[in-house]
Order: C-alpha cells, then structure tokens, then sequence
C-alpha cells in the first residue's frame, strides 16, 4: 500500500503545474523571442504591442505588467540578445589601459570602434532606424536602447576630466552622430559617396578617413589642457 501511494505520488509530481515564477520566466522568453521574430521577419515596421501579443501568444496585460510596455521589451530583446556590446568590449583593450591614452585616442578609437560595431548588427540598426517611423510606441522602444546606449558612453566622459571640457563634448557629440551614421547607413543603403560600406575595403577606406578627422581633436587645440 505504502509503495502504491509513493507511485501516486510520483505521478502526481510529475503532473503537478510549474511554478509561478518559473510559468513568468517562460512568459518573459516567449515575449522577448517574438519581439526578434517581428523583427527579423518584418524589420522596424512590424513592431507593434498588437503585432506582439499575437505573436508571442500572450496577453497585452502581461507585457506591460512584466516589461512595462514595448520599451521595455526591447531593452530586454537588447540585453538578453546581446547584439549591443558593452562599452568595454568595444574598447578592445584592458580599462586600464584604455584610461591611459590620451583624450583624442579615447575618443577616435570608441566612435570607429562603436560604427562597426553597429555595422555588424543589422538588427540592432534595424531597431534604431525606429526614430523615423510615425509610432509613439516604438520611437519610446527605440529611445529606451539609446538610453543604455548613452549609459555606456557616458562611462567614457567619466574617464578622463578632458572630456568634459566643452569643446570635446562638442566634438565628442558630432563623432557619435558620425559613428551612428556610418554604421546606420552601411545596412540600410551602403552606398556612401561612392564607397560601398557593405564591402570591407570600402568601410576601412571611410573609416580610415573617419579617424583622420577625429585625430585633429588635439586637446590643445581645443582649448582643453592636457
């Protein structure tokens, strides 16, 4: 009788339902994995809560309620995919020896480093060029991105009290709007002045004059001491 009952038991385990957080967790999965599908299926124009819910198989309650709306789950979609790449992976180089260089090399080395980084990702482009569509919903997604995308960078201001000086703010402002261009424009229309940016050499020939340019942002020069 005994082992009659542990076998009902077992049974009854095995049938049992999972629990609340893990039940969460899978919802949590499931909304993030149809944002990519959306994504990748549709690009910037598919994106939607409705487009979403359907998709995922869920309940727009539950995407507001886990994620607080489509910000947030593309900010998650960001994290968990990982097609944004920390500050300190697209330095390349241990911190501290980043923080040794001089102000103009920091600030050469992250912009190209940040365009190809958002050239390797067409996704992550894809997201971003959400600025420009009519949706409140999704340029508030597309904001919340640049948002931790600013976080990162904002990492690099703090390095080095030269960055701050107004001049380097300003020319570190037009070096990430250039970076954010190039890298924007090499997936959705490459041809550049007659560069094709999908092709490698082109893309190292532009930026090699990319970085020519940001190397004339000698602190002296700028006002900045050194």
């Amino acid at each position: 009788m005994v082992e009659t009952d542990a076998v009902v038991d077992v049974a009854a385990a095995k049938r049992s339902p999972v629990s609340q957080r893990d039940r969460r967790a899978a919802t949590e999965t499931a909304i993030i994995d149809a944002f990519e599908r959306l994504l990748e299926r549709g690009g910037i124009a598919a994106l939607g809560i409705n487009a979403l819910v359907k998709e995922a198989k869920v309940g727009k309650k539950q995407v507001y309620d886990y994620f607080g709306g489509l910000n947030g789950v593309a900010g998650a979609w960001v994290r968990k995919s990982e097609v944004w790449r920390s500050i300190d992976e697209i330095i390349g180089e241990p911190w501290e020896q980043f923080l040794e260089r001089a102000p103009a090399a920091k600030l050469t080395l992250v912009s190209s480093r940040y365009a190809a980084s958002l050239r390797k990702n067409p996704l992550l482009c894809e997201l971003l060029s959400g600025e420009f569509v009519k949706s409140d919903e999704v340029k508030s997604a597309v904001e919340h991105v640049r948002q931790l995308i600013r976080t990162d960078f904002e990492k690099i201001l703090l390095s080095d009290e030269r960055l701050s000086h107004p001049d380097m703010l300003a020319f570190n402002l037009v070096a990430y709007a250039c970076a954010s261009y190039l890298g924007l424009r090499a997936h959705h229309q490459p041809i550049f002045f007659g560069f094709d940016l999908s092709v490698e050499t082109s893309w190292l020939a532009v930026m090699a004059m990319f970085e020519r340019v940001l190397q004339l942002a000698d602190p002296q020069r700028l006002g900045a001491k050194s």
